[in-house]
């Protein structure tokens, strides 16, 4: 595979999301000719939100946008020497630079991200900012609130994913009939409710986990070790993904920057990487979650919180076999992102396996419908590119667009994501949709939010589950949904059981101390 193609294997799921959106193909050479700046106020990024939001923003922008201009003013040192050293192997799609904080240059820019206070309505500016467990942002001329002195890793990634929607939507021309600029947007991940009255509680200094379960690398695991990393954490952390890092992943995983990561375990990557800066004790095993049930494999860690990020329905129902204290699951689709709890407090509502129920559609047939492809080319991996043989296997009337597609250097998945636009009117089929970096990581704030919620202040409101429908919208797209345990699922049959099963871990985890 030359490096033309690898690049353009790392742009596809952006660049089907953005399709998607504009219902058009989009030129990717005028997309990334257009030129980004990221800067910030001294007052703000002095605090430890404002250093997270830029760093968390800095690794988003360089997954979606070409050349970035990064401008980090004086009297910030520390976020200097991290800028520094995360530049040291940042990947991006064109190129990154450093441009002293004299030098910058508005006039031009496609998009301007600015983590303070300040808006600006001359320019295609964009502020966010965050305090405790809200986050802002604004499109408009209008300024942010000030505060942000209450730290919290989790309102600071929620802030930059919303930061960096609003830059993608300028970069990649999404119309504002699609998607209308964000304008005054407060978030709360406490309340999962759109408010600036309330920034929640302080985070304590340490956080006691129990023996955790991380399960899925992908893009919201790579949030979610981001957000781990971010946070005073005690315990003992097990992260699991039977896949390993590919050129598609550039474009998706906020974490995937060294060259020494390319085809190696997920698990095992983010493990070692996590492990360096945090004081959890922190292993990575390479596998299914199935066949590590099957082999015993976790028995011996008495597991009692397990958080997803999967794009699995399978995994998601093996997982709740564990039967762990508590569970949260992040869901993404291309323009939204969801978060799913089951707490054995809160039996009533629904598990894993009667949340994520079997899908009776069939998707083959749909996705071959959009495209001519055959079945044979839409088993196994969706990220490899299209070939010769899978134009010669196709309906013969496709074969043309088919052969188009391939100029372009799409990979199967992206063919879907387009033929399901040209022919089926924007439908997606699910676990093919292209995908960005920055849900991902809204639905990893969320997760690592309602993990914390519930852990540390179990008296508040249980939510069993938050969507944002639409990102590119914003918050303003969000709902709480309750779903009630199925009288016929396991979680309602077997309670007793998985109660008993419950008390015997807790013995387990005591002896481990």
């Amino acid at each position: 595979m030359t490096l033309e193609q690898n690049v353009k294997l790392a742009a596809s799921r952006p660049m089907g999301v953005a399709q998607e959106l504009a219902g058009a193909p989009l030129a990717e050479d005028a997309v990334y000719s257009r030129r980004v700046i990221l800067i910030g106020e001294k007052a703000v990024l002095k605090h430890d939100n404002g250093r997270w939001c830029f760093l968390n923003s800095l690794r988003l922008l360089s997954r979606v946008v070409g050349d970035l201009e990064v401008v980090v003013p004086a009297g910030v040192p520390r976020l200097s020497q991290e800028v520094a050293q995360v530049l040291e192997n940042l990947w991006s799609q064109r190129s990154v630079y450093l441009v002293p904080e004299g030098q910058v240059k508005f006039e031009g820019a496609a998009a301007i991200l600015n983590v303070g206070v300040a808006a600006r309505a001359d320019l295609p500016w964009t502020v966010i900012n965050s305090n405790g467990w809200v986050a802002r942002c604004t499109s408009s001329g209008v300024p942010l609130a000030s505060g942000v002195s209450q730290s919290n890793p989790v309102g600071a990634m929620l802030a930059a994913s919303f930061g960096v929607t609003e830059v993608f939507k300028r970069v990649y021309g999404i119309s504002h009939e699609v998607a209308p600029p964000m304008e005054d947007v407060s978030f709360s991940l406490f309340r999962m409710s759109m408010t600036d009255d309330d920034i929640g509680p302080v985070l304590p200094e340490v956080i006691h986990l129990p023996s955790t379960l991380l399960l899925g690398g992908g893009a919201i695991g790579n949030g979610l070790v981001l957000l781990l990393s971010q946070l005073p954490l005690r315990g003992r952390l097990l992260i699991m993904d039977k896949q390993s890092f590919g050129d598609e992943n550039h474009g998706t995983c906020c974490l995937f920057d060294d060259a020494d990561w390319m085809g190696e375990p997920k698990a095992l990557k983010l493990a070692t990487w996590l492990k360096s800066r945090t004081a959890m004790e922190v292993d990575g095993l390479p596998s299914t979650i199935q066949d590590a049930l099957d082999k015993r494999q976790l028995m011996s860690m008495g597991i009692d919180l397990v958080l997803n990020g999967l794009d699995d329905n399978p995994a998601r129902r093996a997982v709740q076999r564990l039967w762990p204290s508590l569970l949260v699951d992040g869901a993404i689709n291309s323009v939204g992102a969801t978060v799913v709890s089951h707490s054995l407090a809160h039996h009533e509502y629904a598990c894993m396996q009667c949340t994520f129920v079997e899908a009776v559609v069939d998707e083959k047939g749909v996705q071959t419908k959009a495209t001519g492809l055959s079945c044979s080319s839409l088993e196994g991996n969706p990220n490899r590119l299209l070939t010769d043989e899978d134009i010669a296997n196709a309906d013969e009337a496709a074969r043309p667009w088919l052969c188009e597609q391939q100029r372009q250097g799409k990979t199967i998945c992206s063919t879907i994501a387009a033929g399901m636009a040209e022919r089926l009117g924007l439908q997606l089929a699910k676990g093919f949709r292209p995908s960005v970096p920055f849900v991902a990581t809204a639905s990893a704030a969320m997760v690592v939010a309602q993990m914390l919620r519930s852990r540390l202040w179990p008296a508040e409101r249980f939510f069993h589950e938050y969507q944002i429908a639409n990102l590119f919208i914003g918050p303003s797209t969000g709902a709480r949904l309750f779903r009630l345990a199925s009288k016929s699922c396991i979680c309602t049959m077997h309670r007793t059981v998985i109660d008993s099963v419950a008390e015997q871990r807790k013995a387990v985890s005591s002896a481990l101390g």
